[in-house]
C-alpha cells in the first residue's frame, strides 16, 4: 500500500463528477496483463449500493465524498458493525485513489514499485497461506483499487479468520477494481488492525493502513508522524471532521464483528461458482 498512484483511466481527476464513469464499477474485472495464468472468466458484481440500502446518515460530515460512494462506506460500516469506519474509509479511499475504483499503484520515483512489493508479499507469505489460484497473476499486479490493497494479502483476505474457507481464493486480483469486492477486504483489514494492534486514536488506522510495523517499533517515528500528518491533512482536503463524535467516535470498536463470512454476504453476496 505504498503510494505512486498511476491512474488505469489516466490522468488524476478531482474529486467531483469527472470520475463518476469508473466509480460506477460494476464493470467486469479484467485480467492483470503479463501472467502465464488462465484467463479469469468475466466477473460482474453487484453494482454501487443505493442509500436505499443504508440507514446511516450520508448527508452531514461527508465533506466532498463523492455522492454515490457514500452508501458503500456506510453499507461497509454497517456490515461490519464498527461504528464511524464510513467517513473513515472515505478519507483512506481519498489518499489510496482519488476516489477512482480503478485506481493501480504501480511505479513512482523514489519509491517502491507496489509490484515488488506484491511479489515479495506473494514469496514470502505463500507457504503460509491457502494457495491462491491466480497467485502469479497476485504476485505481479501491485496494489490498488478504492483502498489501495495489495493484491496477494487482498485475495488472503479473511484467512487468519477462516482458514482455506476465505472466500476470494480463487478470484483474480482485478476484483480489487470492483468496489464491493474492495470494501470487502477493507473492512476485514480495518477489523484487523482494530483487534491485533493499538490503535490510539483514528489517525493510527491509517498509519497501520500504510504498515502495521508502524504501530509497534515504528510508533513515534518520522514515518509514523508523517502518515498522521497526511491522513489529517486528507480528512481537510474533503472536508470530513474526523472530532465530530456524532459521526466518528474517538476510537472505533470492532467488538461486534459479525463475521468474515457475513461480511462477505452483507457487501460481496457471492462469487460466480468457477472462482469459488
Amino acid at each position: 500500500m505504498r503510494r505512486g498512484i498511476w491512474m488505469a483511466l489516466g490522468a488524476t481527476a478531482g474529486i467531483g463528477g469527472a470520475l463518476l464513469v469508473s466509480r460506477r464499477a460494476s464493470a467486469a474485472s479484467p485480467a492483470a496483463p503479463g501472467t502465464t495464468q488462465e484467463e479469469p472468466p468475466t466477473i460482474e458484481l453487484a453494482g454501487l449500493p443505493r442509500a436505499a440500502d443504508v440507514s446511516g446518515d450520508l448527508v452531514r460530515n461527508w465533506g466532498e465524498t463523492p455522492i454515490d460512494l457514500r452508501p458503500l462506506f456506510m453499507l461497509t460500516e454497517e456490515t461490519a458493525r464498527i461504528r464511524g469506519a464510513a467517513r473513515v474509509l472515505a478519507v483512506i479511499a481519498y489518499r489510496e485513489s482519488r476516489f477512482v475504483t480503478t485506481a493501480q499503484n504501480g511505479n513512482a520515483a523514489g519509491e517502491q514499485d507496489e509490484r515488488d512489493s506484491s511479489r515479495d508479499a506473494y514469496i514470502n507469505r505463500k507457504a503460509s497461506n491457502p494457495p491462491l489460484r491466480y497467485g502469479e497473476q497476485a504476485a505481479a499486479f501491485g496494489s490498488g483499487g478504492l483502498f489501495g490493497l495489495l493484491a496477494p494479502y487482498f485475495l488472503w483476505t479473511g484467512v487468519p479468520e477462516v482458514g482455506d474457507k476465505a472466500p476470494l481464493l480463487g478470484a483474480p486480483p482485478s476484483l480489487v477494481f470492483q468496489p464491493r469486492a474492495a470494501a470487502f477486504g477493507a473492512a476485514v483489514y480495518m477489523q484487523r488492525l482494530l483487534k491485533q494492534y493499538r490503535i490510539d486514536d483514528i489517525p493510527d488506522l491509517k498509519v497501520g493502513w500504510a504498515n502495521p510495523g508502524l504501530l509497534g517499533k515504528g510508533r513515534g517515528g518520522e514515518t509514523y508522524q508523517s502518515v498522521r500528518k497526511r491522513f489529517l491533512e486528507d480528512a481537510k482536503a474533503v472536508g470530513i471532521d474526523l472530532v465530530d463524535t456524532d459521526t466518528i467516535p474517538t476510537k472505533l470498536d470492532a467488538s461486534a464483528w459479525p463475521g468474515v463470512p457475513a461480511v462477505f454476504a452483507g457487501l460481496v453476496g457471492a462469487l460466480p461458482k468457477e472462482l469459488s
